[in-house]
Parts: C-alpha cells; sequence; structure tokens
C-alpha cells in the first residue's frame, strides 16, 4: 500500500542549524513552504506577497491527514498551522506608500515614502553604523546542493573581509638587512554558522487587520521590519566593538594608528558620555564628528570604515495563526556577523 504525506511545516523559534536541518527536510520530503524568490528571476509584488503569507497563515488548520492511494484517510498528523516563506533582501522592495487624503506615513531618518526602494538599501539608508563608515555586507545563498555518488554534497564558500592598511617603510644604512614586518593588512573570516540568529516577533490580531484597508498593516509591518534591521545592525556591530575593552580614547592614539581625522566617528550612547553640541550645531566628542545611538550605552569613537556587519541575503518571515478568530504570530529571522579586523581602530569615552 502506497502511503502520501503532504506537509506544510513552518520554522518557528529555531536556531540558524535548525532552519538549515528544516530546509534540507523540505527537499527530502517534498515539503511545500511559499515559494521563494530566485534572483534570476523577476520579483514578484512584494506587497501582495507578504499579504498571501498572512492570508494563507490566517486560513491554516493545525492538523493533516494521511491518505493512501484512493485517497482514504488513515491518520492524521500534527503540525502548525502557520505559513512560511524566504525572501531576499537584494530583491525585496520595501512597501511604497502613496499619499492619500487624510493619510500621512512617514519613514523617520531612513527613506521619503511613497519611493519604492530595495530592503538592503533601505537598511544602508536608516543603520547609524553604516551612515558612520561601517560596511554592510549582503552573503549570498549557498550553492545548491549536489548529488556525487549518490551522496548530497554541502559547497562551504570562503568568504571573509580584508582590510588592507599601508605597508611601513623605514631607512636602512648601506649593508644593513631591512628590517622585517607584519603583514600590512588584517582579515575577519565569514563564518555562515556563527552568525547571530535574530528575531523580531509581532501578533497582528484579526481586529488589528480590519481596522486598516487591505494590504496596509502588512506593508506597515514589512517597513517597520526593514528599520529594525538597521537596528539590529547596529547592535551587533557596537556589542562586538565593545566586547573587544577598547582603550580610552585621545587624539594621539588615532594619530598613533595614522588615521586621518576626516575618518573618525562617534556614535554616543544611551549614557550620553563625552557628547556636546558645538558652536557650529554639531554634536561632537573631543571634537569628532557624532550621532546617538540607543544601541549602546558607552559612546564609541573610531574608523567605522575599518569594520563591517555581515547579514544573510535571505531573511525568513514565519506566521502562525495564534487561535480561531484567527489572529497572527509573524515572527521574522534574520542572521548577521560583525566583522572586525582591526579592533584597535576603535575606542571609548567615558566608558
Amino acid at each position: 500500500m502506497r502511503f502520501v504525506i503532504d506537509l506544510n511545516l513552518s520554522v518557528f523559534h529555531l536556531s540558524f542549524q535548525e532552519v538549515r536541518s528544516f530546509m534540507h527536510l523540505t527537499t527530502e520530503w517534498n515539503i511545500n513552504p511559499m515559494p521563494t524568490l530566485s534572483r534570476h528571476k523577476p520579483a514578484q509584488n512584494e506587497r501582495s506577497r507578504f499579504q498571501i503569507l498572512l492570508d494563507g497563515a490566517s486560513q491554516q488548520v493545525g492538523f493533516t491527514h494521511v491518505t493512501d492511494a484512493d485517497n482514504t484517510v488513515r491518520a492524521s498528523l500534527k503540525k502548525p498551522a502557520a505559513s512560511v516563506d524566504h525572501v531576499s533582501l537584494r530583491e525585496m522592495d520595501v512597501p511604497a506608500f502613496p499619499a492619500r487624503d487624510g493619510v500621512r506615513v512617514h519613514f523617520p531618518m531612513a527613506q521619503e515614502a511613497g519611493k519604492r526602494s530595495k530592503l538592503s538599501a533601505a537598511l544602508l539608508n536608516a543603520s547609524r553604523v553604516a551612515d558612520a563608515g561601517a560596511v554592510i555586507i549582503t552573503v549570498p545563498d549557498a550553492a545548491p546542493v549536489q548529488t556525487v555518488n549518490g551522496v548530497m554534497a554541502f559547497e562551504r564558500a570562503s568568504m571573509r573581509f580584508d582590510l588592507i592598511e599601508a605597508a611601513t617603510f623605514s631607512a636602512v644604512t648601506d649593508g644593513a638587512d631591512a628590517q622585517e614586518s607584519a603583514l600590512p593588512f588584517f582579515t575577519a573570516p565569514i563564518e555562515v554558522d556563527e552568525t547571530a540568529n535574530l528575531a523580531f516577533r509581532v501578533k497582528l490580531t484579526r481586529a488589528d487587520r480590519r481596522a486598516y484597508e487591505a494590504g496596509y498593516l502588512s506593508d506597515a509591518a514589512l517597513a517597520s521590519v526593514c528599520l529594525g534591521l538597521a537596528r539590529a545592525a547596529d547592535k551587533v556591530l557596537l556589542d562586538a566593538i565593545l566586547a573587544t575593552a577598547p582603550d580610552a580614547f585621545s587624539l594621539g592614539a588615532a594619530a598613533a594608528q595614522g588615521f586621518k581625522f576626516s575618518e573618525l566617528r562617534a556614535l554616543v550612547g544611551a549614557a550620553g558620555s563625552g557628547a556636546a553640541v558645538s558652536q557650529d550645531g554639531a554634536l561632537r566628542v573631543s571634537g569628532v564628528s557624532a550621532e546617538f545611538t540607543a544601541d549602546a550605552t558607552d559612546t564609541v569613537i573610531g574608523s567605522f570604515n575599518r569594520s563591517a556587519v555581515a547579514i544573510s541575503e535571505r531573511i525568513t518571515l514565519t506566521a502562525e495563526r495564534a487561535n480561531v478568530r484567527s489572529d497572527l504570530n509573524v515572527t521574522c529571522w534574520a542572521n548577521m556577523q560583525a566583522l572586525l579586523p582591526m579592533p584597535a581602530a576603535f575606542w571609548t569615552v567615558g566608558g
């Protein structure tokens, strides 16, 4: 007797490794989550895509039937009442909110409402560390699984962030050997398996969805996710910098590294240490151009263009039906890693 198992599972509250295991399981058992965008195919309308995810989740049930060849139900299996989608930062559009009578939508310090851009570009605009000079690296998907002699092979790409500094030349007297120097470049490997697993979860009640016109609530949630990813990138990098226990800042320390003064930026944490407003109305720390951040307590000064944040290209959106009223628990998963090839490029003030 042949049994057909038709599962529609989703991922929730899983580690990065568990998500990868689930994705392998979908291949082996032919589980069909929401379709994934391919960078070689035209992007669908992301507004409709997220709304379809929510609508689909609201109609999910917590079981699936096991049937035989003549479709006779033989058993029922429990499953999450949810839908899942994997979307690309490079291809995903931030929703555009056109101007309408009585409705004003604004993205604070990010982009002008009503204009469409890719989520990766909007993230750059909203991130404080990116504005200070840090590089945002979008890590592409892993290569497709290949089968070699019946064995599945996973290709592991070597990725890293390299920082090239000036070689140090020194005078050498006649007949003497040149002094040996350390390599004038630094590297930070991008470890896909070591990236921080980050999540945002919110409940969208049926009343919430009915209070707004079709599609608005899903678009607003998606726009908020975009701004939240930028804040998450800021926190990941600032946490990594502070974890190295940087020395106290001084102009002499920066000069000793050979940095240009114009390269330096300061991010003032919640304690406000060292911050002052100069006579020209600009926020500064020890004369260095500064900006506020709520994603750290201490104030950090450094050459941020010597750092980076690696962000996995795919983010996972799940929508779980919470009850019979079709309230939805929506979760967004992302993976990020701070890259600090030269920790000595950063200092703290008053920490």
